[in-house]
């Protein structure tokens, strides 16, 4: 892996953290190298992180959680997220809490809502970052993942200069290919460490994993727009002469597919999207469901084989850029995926 770029006084330098807590454990050294380089610096917080029972019962004593009770831990969050930004050098001013749903923004993306597209775009249009700090698109928290597209669709509309594209993952480590790392000295660790506590709320259960965040680098990858597909993920398609073909590798989902959807989100070239939720439910043939109406809008034709399943559903034409997930169309108990998000390939006008 490569050395991270040093920053100057032209930098500018956006983090985008899904949760209050990503912005330390993910950025806390680059944050503190990018300050004392004189860039300008901007997080935004896009949740409150209000969906986090297990902590809040075992702190509260509580079992039953309302939504007067959320709101609480949220704005206590969204506190700890501020003070630990403090931590590295920024000022409140630096900072946008967005309160967006914690665990609700892959219903937002499937759903096409706006107002968190509109939302980053605007932020982009504003800040106009050079480096740009996002979530990895194979992080297996739901949240990460659905974030990494909607910012991908988001800098499809940006006009001008692209910033750099940087990612991190916090649950799943960012690997080695296009990678690159920050050096920490042990000051900014320490430095790193004590924003990290400055999450108290989340200090109870998951202490030793979280201050293990502040180690001697912070490993991110180059992406670019679109993403490039992962070969070694388990769900491969492609769009060609109209139609969307999936092919998902048994040794590589190591489980069965009951239960299971696919997800896709497709950017038109004229920047309207196509988003489906195609059900895994028969043997050769699976619904298809317009996310943002919630209606049927046709079937996907499947065929299994011991070694893969093979799913291929005709689609609107002229699309630029896609994704495609493998995922129970409700979360379970335990909210992280097998696996993120994949780039569909291919894709052609």
């Amino acid at each position: 892996m490569t050395a991270l770029q040093i920053f100057t006084a032209q930098d500018r330098v956006l983090v985008i953290a899904p949760h209050p807590d990503d912005e330390a454990i993910a950025t806390g050294g680059v944050l503190q190298v990018a300050r004392a380089g004189g860039a300008a610096c901007r997080v935004l917080v896009i949740t409150d992180g209000d969906n986090n029972p297990w902590p809040q019962r075992w702190i509260e004593k509580r079992w039953n959680i309302g939504a007067a009770d959320r709101a609480r831990w949220g704005a206590e969050r969204r506190s700890e997220a501020v003070a630990a930004l403090q931590v590295l050098g920024l000022q409140p001013s630096d900072v946008r809490c967005l309160g967006f749903p914690d665990l609700g923004l892959t219903d937002i993306l499937l759903r096409g809502e706006p107002t968190l597209s509109e939302t980053l775009a605007a932020q982009l249009d504003e800040f106009r970052p050079s480096c740009l700090f996002l979530p990895a698109l194979d992080d297996r928290h739901p949240d990460h993942s659905a974030l990494h597209v909607l910012l991908q669709l988001a800098l499809l509309g940006v006009s001008g200069p692209r910033p750099n594209l940087y990612t991190f993952g916090v649950h799943g480590e960012a690997g080695t290919v296009d990678g690159v790392v920050l050096e920490l000295s042990e000051a900014q660790r320490e430095i790193k460490r004590a924003a990290i506590m400055s999450h108290q709320t989340q200090m109870r259960l998951s202490r030793r994993r979280f201050v293990a965040y502040a180690r001697a680098q912070e490993p991110y990858r180059i992406a670019s727009v679109p993403s490039v597909p992962d070969p070694q993920h388990p769900v491969q398609a492609g769009v060609a002469d109209g139609k969307l073909q999936v092919r998902i590798d048994h040794a590589r989902w190591r489980r069965g597919l009951r239960g299971h959807a696919l997800f896709l989100v497709l950017r038109r070239a004229d920047g309207s999207s196509v988003r489906h939720r195609v059900i895994l439910s028969g043997p050769t043939r699976g619904d298809v469901v317009d996310t943002e109406t919630n209606r049927n809008v046709g079937s996907a034709a499947i065929d299994a084989s011991a070694a893969e399943t093979d799913v291929i559903l005709t689609i609107a034409p002229y699309a630029i850029a896609g994704w495609i997930k493998l995922s129970r169309p409700q979360p379970g108990l335990f909210v992280l995926d097998r696996f993120g998000w994949q780039t569909v390939a291919t894709l052609r006008s």
